[in-house]
Formats: C-alpha cells, sequence, structure tokens
C-alpha cells in the first residue's frame, strides 16, 4: 500500500504526527493506539516492509478467545508513527487525542525463520491470503493472536482475535486505560499534551452537552451485542435505493423515559449516503444528489471499506466548533467550513436489509462498523440520560434541539413517526418563497421576502421576513429568483406588503415581485399571531434539501399524548399539493 494514502491526507504545516522513520534491521514492533477521533477506538498497527500495517479496531482488543473484534484496515503509517502520542488538531484527518496504549515487539507464529527478511515474507503472505497468526511480546498484550479477512465485511474487514494459550484472559484488557509510554490517560493527554499544532481546538457540541449531564453514551440493551450476531436477524436483499427517510414528529415539551433515547438534533441538511463497491453517492430526504456538491463525504464513504446505506446529516462546522446552517447552500471548499457527516442510522449493511431491527440494535451494529480514520465520518452519540436535563443543557448552548427515539423503533421509511420525536430550543419553520419587496429607495437586491406554507392544497401567506441576510447572500438569490418571477400572486390574493405594525407605524412604501412558490427557506420567530403570521422572523437559510409541496406549518403536539398513546400508525409523507396559481 505504500505511504501515499497516508500524506495525501495529511498537511505536515498542521499536524505534528510523523511523516517517515527507518526501521530497526534485526526486530519486528507493533504498536496499538488509543485514539478519540469522531469516536473512541484502537488502532492496531504492524511493522512490514518498513511501515505500519494498520487496522482500525472499534472495541479494542480481547484476551478471550472466544471474542472476535472486528478490525477495518486503513492506510499504512510511517515506521515512527509507532512512537506518536499527542493530539490531532480537529479538521485534520484523523483529529483526536492519541495514547500509546501498548508496544512491543512480534513475530510470526509456526515458522522457522530466522532473519527478518524471512519472517516478513512470511507475514506478507499470510496478509495477502487473508489469514496470520503472530504472537505478540508486549507490555498488555502477550501471546498468540491472528488477524483473519472478515466474511461479508467489504475488502478491509479484518478479524483480530486472540488464541487459546497461558496468556488468554476473560477479563476486559481494554480497561487498562494508560499509555505504557507516558503513563497517562487519554483525558490527561487531551489536557497538558503540547504534541499540537496551533491553537487549542474548540469542542464539538456533543463533547460540551456530555459534561453538562449526567449521560451514558451507550444504551443498556448495546453491551455486549456483536454486529455478526445481530446481522443475522436481517433480511437478505440488494442495496437499498431510492430511500426516502424516516422523520420525526415535533412534540412541545422533553420528558423523561428509560425506553427512550436522545440525541443533538443537528442543524443541517438531512441526508443518506449509499457505499457499494468502494462507490457512493449522498442523497437528500427527497432524492437530489448530494454527491458531488459535498465531495469530501463522498470521497470518505467511498474509501471507508463497508457497503451499506446509511443516514444522518450534513453540516459545517464553523472554527468556533458550532454549526453553521447558512454556510452549507453555498459550500464550496474547505474555506467555508469543515464538512461533517454525522451518521444516526443503518439500513442496509453487507447484503442484509435491517430496517426491521430496533434502533438499539441497528446502533450497536453501526457503531462497530462505521470507520473511525476520518473526520468528515462522525458518530452521531445516543445519550440515554435525564430527558429534561438533556434539553436545558442544550438549551444553555443554544443548539436547535434535541431528537428522542423509542429504542425498540424499527426504521419506516417514508413516513414520520410517533416513535421519533423533536423537541426544538427555538421555533423555527420551514417556508416556501412566494416573492419579494423592494422598499422605495433602497439599493439592496430586496427588502424582505414573502413566505407561505401549504395547507389542504392551497398556499398560505404567513408573513415577510426582512432580517438574517447578508448583502451578498441577496445577490445570490435574486439568480434563483430570476426564472420563477410570475405576474400573478401565488397566495391566491396580494397581501398588504405596506401594512403598518406598532413597531414600524410608517413603514416605507414597497412593491412586490411574485414568484412561482418552489424555493424552501428557513426563519426562525418568536410567535405566531392570531392571524397566522410569524412575529419577529429572522432568515435562517435555504433549503436546496426539501421540496415546496412538503413545507406545511408545523405544529407540536402533546408529549403526553404520543407517550401514553404509543401505538399510534406512521403517516406517510405525501406530495398531494394543488397550486392556486403559478
Amino acid at each position: 500500500m505504500g505511504l501515499d494514502k497516508y500524506k495525501e491526507k495529511r498537511d505536515k504545516s498542521k499536524t505534528p504526527e510523523p511523516f517517515g522513520g527507518k526501521s530497526d534491521k534485526d526486530i519486528l514492533r507493533f504498536v496499538i493506539q488509543k485514539h478519540a477521533a469522531s469516536h473512541l477506538h484502537y488502532d492496531f498497527r504492524l511493522e512490514m516492509e518498513g511501515v505500519l500495517k494498520s487496522w482500525a479496531v472499534p472495541k479494542g482488543p480481547s484476551t478471550d478467545p472466544e471474542i472476535k473484534r472486528l478490525a477495518m484496515m486503513v492506510e499504512d503509517h510511517p515506521y515512527d508513527y509507532r512512537t506518536f502520542e499527542g493530539i490531532i488538531p480537529q479538521g485534520q484527518y484523523g483529529g483526536g487525542t492519541v495514547i500509546v496504549w501498548d508496544e512491543g515487539t512480534y513475530e510470526p507464529s509456526d515458522f522457522d525463520g530466522k532473519s527478518k527478511a524471512e519472517k516478513e515474507k512470511h507475514l506478507l503472505h499470510g496478509l495477502h491470503s487473508g489469514k496470520f497468526k503472530f504472537v505478540l511480546k508486549g507490555k498488555k498484550l502477550k501471546g498468540e493472536f491472528a488477524l483473519v479477512k472478515a466474511h461479508g465485511r467489504g475488502e478491509n474487514g479484518w478479524l483480530l482475535m486472540k488464541l487459546d494459550d497461558k496468556h488468554a484472559s476473560a477479563n476486559d484488557i481494554t480497561k487498562k486505560d494508560k499509555s505504557v509510554v507516558s503513563g497517562q490517560t487519554l483525558e490527561q493527554v487531551a489536557a497538558t499534551s503540547t504534541n499540537i499544532y496551533g491553537k487549542k481546538q474548540p469542542k464539538t457540541d456533543e463533547q460540551k452537552i456530555k459534561k453538562k449531564v449526567k449521560a451514558k453514551e451507550e444504551t443498556p440493551q448495546e453491551i455486549n451485542l456483536e454486529a455478526d450476531t445481530l446481522l443475522k436477524k436481517g433480511t437478505k436483499s440488494k442495496i437499498l435505493s431510492g430511500v426516502k427517510p424516516m422523520l420525526a414528529t415535533l412534540v412541545n415539551e422533553p420528558f423523561d423515559d428509560p425506553e427512550w433515547a436522545y440525541e443533538v438534533k443537528w442543524d443541517g441538511y438531512r441526508a443518506v449516503a449509499y457505499i457499494n463497491k468502494a462507490k457512493a453517492e449522498i442523497s437528500s430526504r427527497n432524492n437530489k444528489s448530494f454527491t458531488e456538491k459535498y465531495y469530501p463525504i463522498t470521497s470518505a464513504l467511498s474509501e471507508s471499506g463497508i457497503n451499506a446505506v446509511l443516514d444522518g446529516e450534513i453540516l459545517v462546522i464553523g472554527k468556533d466548533g458550532k454549526a453553521n446552517f447558512g454556510a452549507l447552500q453555498n459550500w464550496r471548499s474547505e474555506a467555508d467550513g469543515d464538512l461533517v457527516y454525522y451518521v444516526f442510522d443503518l439500513l442496509w449493511y453487507e447484503g442484509k436489509d435491517i430496517t426491521a431491527l430496533p434502533l438499539f440494535e441497528r446502533q450497536a451494529i453501526l457503531k462497530e462498523i462505521l470507520p473511525t480514520n476520518d473526520d468528515h465520518l462522525r458518530l452521531s452519540q445516543v445519550f440515554t440520560a435525564n430527558g429534561i436535563d438533556f434539553f436545558e443543557a442544550a438549551k444553555k448552548m443554544e443548539l436547535e434541539g434535541i431528537m428522542a427515539k423509542k429504542l425498540s423503533s424499527p426504521y419506516v421509511q417514508d413516513a414520520r413517526t410517533k416513535d421519533w420525536v423533536k423537541i426544538k430550543v427555538n421555533q423555527r419553520q420551514e417556508v416556501v418563497i412566494g416573492g419579494f419587496t423592494n422598499n422605495e429607495g433602497s439599493s439592496k437586491p430586496f427588502s424582505s421576502l414573502l413566505l407561505g406554507v401549504f395547507k389542504n392544497g392551497n398556499f398560505e401567506y404567513v408573513g415577510k421576513v426582512g432580517t438574517g441576510f447578508t448583502e451578498k447572500k441577496q445577490k445570490e438569490m435574486m439568480e434563483q429568483f430570476k426564472p420563477l418571477i410570475t405576474k400573478e400572486s401565488p397566495f391566491g390574493f396580494e397581501p398588504d406588503v405596506n401594512k403598518p405594525s406598532r413597531f414600524r407605524p410608517n413603514p416605507p412604501k414597497a412593491t412586490a415581485t411574485w414568484l412561482k412558490p418552489e424555493l424552501v427557506c428557513e426563519v426562525s420567530f418568536t410567535e405566531i399571531t392570531s392571524d397566522g403570521v410569524f412575529r419577529h422572523p429572522s432568515f435562517e437559510g435555504m433549503r436546496s434539501d426539501k421540496s415546496a409541496k412538503e413545507v406545511v406549518r408545523e405544529k407540536a403536539e402533546s408529549t403526553q399524548q404520543i407517550i401514553e398513546n404509543p401505538e399510534v400508525k406512521p403517516e406517510k409523507v405525501t406530495d398531494d399539493v394543488k397550486l392556486v396559481s403559478a
């Protein structure tokens, strides 16, 4: 494999990681590094041909011969990487904290060769054939182990297992959590390491919220669930296509219930990813292609080494570590912010449709198989916490809200279900743009947007918004407006765009230009007036991922009714909408 891929993914000026090194002429070395990247995993590395052949092991090694650990082969690393301990900056490949969890020498088992060259030749033959055994002489791991190609886990899937000998033990070796070099834990290295490029990186929203609530990162049912066992429950099928994702119901308040788990409500674009035979495609919730637009995520998925259908949310992360919703539509390159795909569900994996499995089992498989070595892909963490405390923490952090999902819920495509609910911190609503105004004497491209939603087949006026966009953004939007200009109001009447209010008793004289109701945007607001108009709205961003026909006024349902009446059937999402005028 060589180091070409390793070097392609890293910038020497922005990471303290090694880029070379010369191996010892007589012995073979190994290292296991504990790595808190997008999610925690262990990097298992064996020296061969002057580089470190590397596998990412999500659950870490085991000394129990009854346990086989998934190990996803990744790119070769330079020899000097075996001593690296420190912090890889967020935004760089594999961003996170690294410790040397174990190190030592190793050699092939059941082999009489004496020289290093003979041993390497034997090991490489086993590597290429998909099975080889070796003896580790580390500070924590000792004795005979094997790496075997995993059937049905893609070309990069392997299984790491301990073979039965005097060093075998049922005790959890990963509880020995300190570095064999510094004697420090990951947390201590993260707090004290000077081996880092640039300034201290901002914490992610998940890292912040974890400190604010007493929350476990895994559901009680997830413990000891092995992906191989759970996948047997799936239905054999070809890769899914044209998936319209399962949607959540808006409710009016947070709640506590041990049968539900909680997640951050991400402020981005919903996206379904299809990975098959090293080729990836990404679609919006309405099957619009995101494949080319968000190419770094497409590339990371293509190189993931798995065949899967994933559900998640695409975000742009700014320099402050927060999601920037407004930057999503016009994202062009990393200069516009870091792209991240937060994955929260797995629908199909290696020939098995698993949508009928309960949520906690799908998430257990996802946690085991999602690659951990590219920061563009992150596992959305699941918290079994006090839901009310979790919501209050999200509120203090000014997040969009939280998601609550029933642990037993199957995945129902193209339906709004009561098994998934969302609780918003601030009031926000998707709306359709039905026109724009120009104030007399203004030099701006437009002064406000005229907004509507669909109700019973009619396009209903809900007010106007005149704040939240820059002049640059307005110019970009005007290019989208031009082909949609029409002579008649799409609302069925002409709203009074010069109507005074108690806040603006003498508004400037404005003229309206009408648009076909096809473009969707999102606004925040404080409340809805008695005549159904938004009060103090502010523009948040365009929603190129949403279909105008689906935009209706979202009304929060009673949390208590949903929790107490769990048998309500999912509502199918339909496009049955009639335009009053176009």
